[in-house]
């Protein structure tokens, strides 16, 4: 089966992919964008004036428990826990997800690897909530670049779906299974990464 006789194609990715920053960048203590300092109520370990390690939970019920750079900033191995119930473990650089980290969305959709400046950028695995899955490379928040598509049936399509993908969408066609394998990998090192003391 192609991917051209789904009506449902992988294009979901960029509309479900979600850069992850939010209003909770900074830590309450510092001041805000706009000036005021952040609601909620937390705990924090301080190190020569400098929150380390800290939770806190924020009026819309989002909660973050993990490290904080000086500047009050996400920043080093955390877990960040939407209202809607969208959770991300993984590493912070400055507010924003950077490194390796596990994205579970609401639906039940999830990704397992790379991130940069908050969207999935790299090598890594996505997995729609209906089965569907994507093992390869992202640009900016969408699957763009080379990969293997594996349909809910666990087949590859006919004929196989694997090579360059732009902007979400199959292009041509290409053997690439060295990108197939640094994806799993990615994945593999973001999902021990994700099992951490918090």
């Amino acid at each position: 089966m192609a991917m051209d006789d789904y009506d449902d194609d992988m294009s979901s990715v960029g509309v479900t992919t979600a850069r992850i920053e939010n209003q909770h960048q900074q830590h309450p203590h510092q001041q805000g964008q706009h000036g005021h300092h952040q609601q909620g109520q937390g705990q924090s370990q301080y190190s020569a004036g400098a929150v380390k390690v800290g939770g806190w939970r924020y009026e819309d019920a989002s909660r973050y428990i993990g490290e904080w750079n000086q500047r009050g900033q996400k920043h080093g191995i955390g877990h960040l826990q939407f209202a809607d119930g969208t959770r991300y473990d993984g590493q912070f650089q400055e507010g924003l997800s950077q490194g390796v980290g596990c994205l579970w969305f609401a639906d039940g959709a999830k990704y397992e690897g790379e991130f940069h400046q908050g969207w999935f950028h790299g090598n890594g695995i996505f997995w729609r909530a209906d089965g569907m899955k994507y093992e390869g490379e992202f640009r900016g928040g969408k699957i763009w670049g080379l990969g293997l598509l594996t349909f809910q049936d666990f087949t590859h399509g006919f004929p196989r779906n694997e090579g360059f993908f732009q902007d979400c969408r199959f292009m041509r066609r290409r053997r690439c299974p060295e990108v197939v394998q640094r994806a799993q990998k990615c994945a593999l090192m973001a999902r021990s990464q994700c099992e951490h003391p918090y």
